[in-house]
C-alpha cells in the first residue's frame, strides 16, 4: 500500500510566507510612532542655522543650543498683544512643565533691530522669566536667519510678501514702549519647535493656547 505524501511545494510556499509576513510584523513594530503634536508636524530634518547675538553681545548659533530643545518665535518688542501673549503662554508651559521640558529654550529674535536694541531686549525678555533668551544681530545675519525660517517682516500698511514656504502669521496691531502706528509690523507669528538634536519637529500655530503648547513641548523634550 502506497502512504500518502503530502506535497512539498505548498507546504514550502506557505511557511515562506509565514515567515515573511512575520517580518513584515516585526519591522512596522520596530517604525517609531509619528509624535502626536497639536501643531503642523515635520519629518526630523536640521532646521535653519543663524549666527546671531543675545543682549549681552554673547554669540548664539543653533548649534550652541544644542542638547535642549529650542523653541523659536519671531516679534518685536514694542507690540503690545500678540508677541507679548505668545511668550507669556511659552514661558508659563515651560514653568509648569518643570523637569518634562528638558530644559526647553525659549528664543525671541526680533525683527525691528532698529529699535530694538540689545538694552531693550533685556529689559523686555525679563518680564517672561529665565527660560527666554533674545537674539538680534546686523542686518545680514538677521536677514539669513528670517529667510532660513521663511520669515516676512512688512510695515502695517504693506501687504505682507514671505519668503519662501512661509508659515502662519498675524497682521499689524497696535505698539508699545512709544510706538507709533507707524511703526506697527506684520511678522510670522508661529513658534518653530527644534529637537535636541536640531532638528525642526513642529510649527506651534499662531494663537496656540498654553494647553496646546504644554502639550508640544513635552512631546518634543521626549525627542
Amino acid at each position: 500500500m502506497t502512504k500518502f505524501r503530502p506535497p512539498v511545494l505548498p507546504m514550502v510556499l506557505a511557511m515562506v510566507a509565514v515567515l515573511a509576513l512575520t517580518a513584515a510584523y516585526a519591522a512596522w513594530l520596530a517604525i517609531p510612532p509619528r509624535p502626536a503634536f497639536h501643531g503642523t508636524v515635520y519629518e526630523p530634518a536640521p532646521a535653519a542655522g543663524f549666527n546671531l547675538a543675545d543682549a549681552d553681545g554673547r554669540p548664539v548659533t543653533l548649534a550652541s543650543l544644542r542638547g535642549a530643545p529650542v523653541l523659536i518665535f519671531f516679534g518685536y518688542t514694542r507690540c503690545t498683544d500678540f508677541c507679548p501673549l505668545t511668550l507669556d503662554r511659552l514661558s508659563r508651559a515651560v514653568r509648569e512643565l518643570g523637569g518634562q521640558a528638558g530644559g526647553a529654550r525659549i528664543v525671541f529674535v526680533t525683527v525691528d533691530p532698529a529699535h530694538d536694541t540689545p538694552p531693550v531686549l533685556r529689559r523686555y525678555v525679563s518680564r517672561f522669566g529665565p527660560h527666554v533668551t533674545a537674539l538680534t544681530g546686523d542686518s545680514a545675519a538677521l536677514a539669513a536667519a528670517w529667510q532660513g525660517y521663511s520669515v516676512y517682516v512688512a510695515p502695517r500698511d504693506d501687504p505682507p510678501a514671505a519668503t519662501g514656504a512661509g508659515h502662519g502669521h498675524h497682521d499689524a496691531h497696535g505698539t508699545a514702549n512709544g510706538g507709533s502706528p507707524a511703526s506697527a509690523l506684520a511678522h510670522s507669528g508661529v513658534v518653530y519647535g527644534i529637537d535636541r538634536a536640531g532638528n525642526l519637529r513642529v510649527v506651534i500655530t499662531e494663537g496656540a493656547p498654553v494647553e496646546s503648547m504644554r502639550d508640544d513641548i513635552r512631546t518634543l523634550a521626549r525627542l
